[in-house]
């Protein structure tokens, strides 16, 4: 969240949200939230999540678009969290401050179980992981917006990655090209159906629960038009952050992929063409990550996590050191059939 959205957000316009859905201000809790507030709330024993969205964060036409998108996949069986329509049964409500300049509140059903922990961390859970996306990326083929108003924008659209050099400090020019040439590379990508469309983009641990072996998923605000191999890329980016060496981190990731592909393969299909792009999807999400950092933190005043993320990454990305340190041999995880790309 840019740091100028918190001196806009007041107790008003909390109330306000809350006047829109059939809630008690005094059930609801803050719960969290990076790029929104989030809260939690329950009606009659069930527990939901109230959502508040800067207008400078996403537009009402981008939020609609999205929950447009998760009511066709929660209506096609796909594990994600139900939206919620308002009193005035909108699924998007707004809470003006001035003109063009508003919150957005949305709501959803809250996932059951709870976030994993480093005891869940096994194939099973990774095959479920891959299971789900494949599902998301096989049903999001047939999906078509309802109208272009509300139609998700490409991946490169959005601003992290167009004006990144808005939020990179002087001296930092370097990673600002790599992120730019990276950018320009992937663009040239095709954009066939079977490859690419409108996917979730940021299915890491924090973003789903698992309850009895089951996986749901939420938190679409980042959701574009992107290549599926995207998904799969940042899965994995997230678990890798934790190995401490490269020779562990490609051990982690062999043994990542192995099974999230079984589950994965079980929902769709995907040209090995893609696959072998995983290191540059893995890079790419680490340069954006360096440019949020820049965007949403105080690097003056680090915290414990940023602090560990960013240390010798500047020095890894100028030298174009592969995320994971080594060199991945990816053929193990082909299918081996022909490209048809």
């Amino acid at each position: 969240m840019e740091k100028h959205i918190h001196t806009l957000f007041n107790e008003e316009i909390l109330a306000s949200a809350c006047s829109k859905y059939n809630m008690d201000r005094g059930s609801v809790k803050k719960v969290g939230g990076f790029e929104n507030y989030v809260y939690g709330y329950t009606i009659n024993n069930k527990e939901y999540v109230l959502r508040l969205t800067h207008s400078s964060h996403r537009s009402k036409n981008m939020v609609q678009g999205e929950l447009d998108w998760v009511e066709y996949l929660s209506k096609n069986h796909s594990a994600v969290c139900m939206p919620v329509y308002s009193k005035n049964h909108q699924l998007v409500e707004i809470i003006p401050i001035a003109e063009d300049n508003y919150f957005i509140a949305t709501s959803f059903e809250k996932a059951e179980g709870r976030h994993i922990q480093a005891k869940d961390a096994n194939d099973s859970l990774f095959c479920t992981w891959g299971k789900v996306i494949g599902k998301m990326h096989q049903l999001t083929k047939s999906y078509k917006p309802k109208n272009t108003a509300t139609t998700r924008p490409a991946w490169h659209e959005e601003k992290l990655f167009s004006n990144c050099r808005e939020y990179l400090p002087e001296g930092h020019e370097i990673v600002a090209d790599k992120l730019e040439k990276m950018i320009h590379k992937l663009k040239s990508l095709p954009q066939d159906k079977d490859g690419y469309g409108l996917i979730h983009t940021d299915i890491h641990s924090g973003n789903f629960f698992i309850n009895k072996g089951d996986i749901t998923v939420f938190d679409f605000d980042d959701c574009s038009y992107m290549y599926f191999i995207s998904d799969i890329a940042i899965a994995l980016f997230y678990c890798l952050l934790r190995p401490d060496t490269p020779e562990n981190r490609l051990a982690f990731a062999n043994r990542f992929l192995k099974a999230f592909l079984d589950g994965y393969r079980e929902e769709n299909k995907l040209d090995d063409f893609w696959i072998q792009l995983l290191p540059d999807f893995l890079k790419l999400r680490e340069l954006l990550l360096y440019v949020v950092v820049y965007r949403s933190c105080d690097m003056n005043n680090p915290g414990p996590w940023e602090e560990n993320y960013m240390r010798n990454r500047r020095e890894s990305i100028e030298n174009d050191i592969p995320f994971i340190g080594l060199e991945w041999d990816l053929s193990p995880f082909m299918n081996l059939s022909a490209s048809t790309l």
